[in-house]
């Protein structure tokens, strides 16, 4: 019997003799079990990044296109990415957490903006950004986006419909100077 017959010998017999059935496993590791299994991209709205865990949010990866905020809405509202299936287009609230190394845009930084306070003339300030770094490796955000990112929230100015509020890495900001019909890029939490 030559190497190769001992090797498919061997599979075989672990294949058949081993269980099929999913381990015991604590609800950390099932997480990453779950994720991995079904971490397969397969479906429209789908993505097969990796997904990140920050102050009690699961974040996406970084949608693959930029969209306009009616498609930004609806990518996350179908998206089905690390098993999951229930995603939503982040509140300016929940994009600031994403937010390092800036303290007026960080949560509870001195930025007005929040998801109890969305009017342009009421809640932002010059506090709502920080020093613009070109090619700053991620340095504003907690996920590594660069300076090219603006990531879109769901959260619509009270004082001016047509605009949505977003959160850009090249200088941490907090703004709204987007039309809602622009292209900006998508990260889905849930």
């Amino acid at each position: 019997m030559n190497k190769l017959s001992v090797v498919f010998s061997f599979c075989l017999i672990f294949v058949l003799f081993s269980s099929c059935e999913r381990p015991d496993l604590t609800e950390e590791v099932e997480w990453a079990y779950d994720a991995a299994k079904n971490n397969s991209g397969s479906s429209s709205g789908s993505s097969s990044g990796s997904c990140s865990t920050i102050d009690g949010n699961m974040w996406s990866s970084k949608a693959s296109l930029t969209m306009d905020w009616d498609d930004a809405f609806s990518y996350c509202n179908n998206l089905t990415e690390c098993g999951y299936s229930d995603w939503h287009l982040p509140t300016i609230s929940e994009l600031r957490t994403l937010i390092k190394n800036c303290s007026g845009t960080v949560t509870g930084g001195s930025c007005g903006v929040t998801d109890s306070c969305l009017s342009y003339s009421n809640c932002w300030s010059d506090s709502c950004y920080c020093d613009y770094i070109e090619n700053n490796g991620g340095y504003y955000s907690k996920l590594g986006d660069d300076d090219n990112v603006w990531l879109w929230s769901s959260s619509t100015l009270s004082d001016d419909t047509n605009r949505a509020w977003r959160v850009g890495f090249d200088d941490g900001r907090v703004y709204s100077s987007h039309c809602k019909s622009n292209d900006d890029n998508v990260r889905c939490v849930r």
